[in-house]
């Protein structure tokens, strides 16, 4: 008996102090690690319920500046965002909308198979132990705080800065070309069934906002006219307008709204000029 108890002892320890971290979630919080896209946006606002959010990628990051804004949206880019992750932020609780959500959306918004950033919380499984799913950050933090301490130095590196990652400038013809080399070979040949997990999530959040009486509308993120949109593109818009369409969710179409001096590469707004162009364009209310 003695033996059981101490197992079941050691099981609730387990269970409490797994329940303690998943509730103050300190890699998260403290400035000791490295924050992603989702974390910096609820450090700079302290919370994660928001009356206006305009979610999407880094489309998103690079075109809206919320400080400059009078649409009183919040924006809540990802470097990463998909349509999968807004979805899941909603179920899970990871994030509340009480009034209005603006869908920011390119084709990347949409891929299924575009890479990822596994630190989003969502990516945690409900039986996933918290150390071990942010085993990463934990790791470099007691590496990089013994390797201080070995060289006698007491210094603890904080990571204090809650701005995300900009373009700046423009991409020269060749850089251009070069790039939509890339996109060509890695993306623009993909089948509408690689982007079925997102258009679906479309829908689960079109339901969702419906339920929780959530305004929901969506904004087709601008592409550079130094060249057409590629094939792909736009059947994958018009796979999504379906689902908008049925839902009678408003959609504002920018995707041929601006010149190429606004842009750094294909989709990504420099701050120079695009940024600020496309915030005041962008008044929601």
């Amino acid at each position: 008996m003695k033996k059981y108890g101490f197992l079941v002892a050691a099981i609730l320890l387990f269970l409490l102090q797994e329940w303690l971290l998943r509730l103050t979630n300190p890699v998260a919080r403290l400035p000791f690690f490295p924050m992603n896209d989702y974390e910096i946006t609820l450090a700079i606002h302290g919370t994660n319920v928001f009356a206006n959010v305009f979610f999407g990628n880094s489309a998103v990051v690079s075109a809206f500046r919320e400080e400059e804004s009078t649409s009183g949206y919040v924006e809540f880019g990802l470097n990463w965002g998909k349509a999968t992750y807004m979805h899941a932020m909603l179920e899970r609780g990871d994030i509340t909308v009480n009034q209005s959500l603006v869908l920011g959306l390119n084709i990347f918004t949409l891929m299924d198979t575009l890479d990822s950033d596994p630190s989003y919380i969502w990516h945690m499984g409900h039986f996933e132990p918290y150390a071990f799913f942010y085993r990463d950050r934990i790791k470099n933090f007691i590496t990089g705080a013994l390797d201080n301490l070995l060289q006698s130095n007491f210094y603890i590196r904080r990571y204090e800065s809650l701005e995300k990652y900009l373009y700046f400038g423009m991409l020269s013809d060749e850089q251009m070309y070069a790039r939509l080399g890339v996109l060509e070979e890695r993306f623009w040949g993909m089948l509408l069934s690689d982007f079925e997990n997102n258009l679906m999530a479309l829908e689960r959040i079109a339901i969702f906002c419906y339920e929780n009486d959530i305004r929901l509308r969506v904004v087709w993120m601008p592409f550079n006219p130094f060249s057409p949109k590629p094939e792909l593109y736009e059947r994958v818009m018009e796979e999504a307008n379906r689902i908008f369409d049925f839902h009678g969710i408003e959609v504002l179409d920018l995707s041929n709204g601006f010149s190429r001096e606004n842009f750094f590469d294909t989709g990504h707004f420099n701050d120079e000029f695009g940024a600020g162009n496309f915030t005041r364009e962008l008044i929601y209310g």
